[in-house]
């Protein structure tokens, strides 16, 4: 009929409606699937690196920090950068040193907030050298970022910068607050040392309004 509205037969409605059901079913067991295989992937780079297999771990990874995976961007670092502080193996294992790389992975890992890939970044700036061109103010900036997330090596770090002056206007009371932060962490001894130091050269009320810091203190983490 003309200009009427056309009828599908009841018959035909629920068989249309079966198979969009079934199409929908299917989608979501794929995504499911494709989740799990994803993970899993993640979890056998993360398995890699732990086994000091870092060509494989690399393979792995790579995919996941381009697609913006901040902890998988900084296990890239840390298989191209040097040997320092932190980094499990002297074996390279399959992945030569570039700190080009490792500069650059570490910076896209700190940019998403990763403490740790911005201390490392952080103390390679300050450090400067071989693996980076000095810049103390970029390096303390991201000490500050992670020392701010509550990493003790930055704030012990962030501590000596502000007591020496690198990178920042020397502030005894910002130093003194930095180095007690992280004086009662495990291996962090000096940071009491320096702390007790950086005291002598500093007023009563000087003192009193770093230890009203220190107790305001409260780690701010990276969404």
């Amino acid at each position: 009929m003309m200009g009427g509205t056309a009828r599908v037969p009841q018959g035909k409605v629920l068989s249309m409606r079966k198979q969009i059901r079934a199409g929908m079913m299917a989608l979501a067991v794929l995504g499911l699937t494709w989740g799990t295989a994803s993970a899993g992937t993640f979890e056998d780079g993360m398995k890699a690196f732990t086994n000091e297999d870092y060509a494989q771990s690399l393979t792995l990874l790579l995919p996941f920090a381009k697609d913006g995976n901040a902890e998988a961007a900084y296990l890239i670092g840390e298989m191209y950068g040097p040997r320092s502080w932190g980094q499990r193996g002297e074996n390279r294992n399959g992945v030569e040193q570039d700190n080009a790389q490792a500069i650059y992975w570490w910076g896209e890992a700190a940019k998403r907030g990763h403490a740790e890939a911005q201390l490392k970044l952080g103390w390679w700036l300050v450090k400067g050298g071989d693996v980076v061109p000095k810049d103390e103010a970029a390096g303390m900036n991201w000490l500050l970022m992670a020392a701010n997330q509550g990493e003790p090596q930055a704030q012990y770090e962030v501590g000596i910068g502000y007591w020496k002056g690198r990178g920042v206007k020397a502030d005894p009371i910002a130093a003194y607050m930095w180095f007690d932060l992280c004086s009662s962490e495990p291996g962090f001894d000096n940071a009491a040392v320096y702390r007790d130091e950086v005291a002598k050269s500093m007023s009563p009320e000087q003192i009193t309004q770093a230890k009203q810091m220190v107790q305001a203190f409260a780690p701010k983490r990276a969404n």
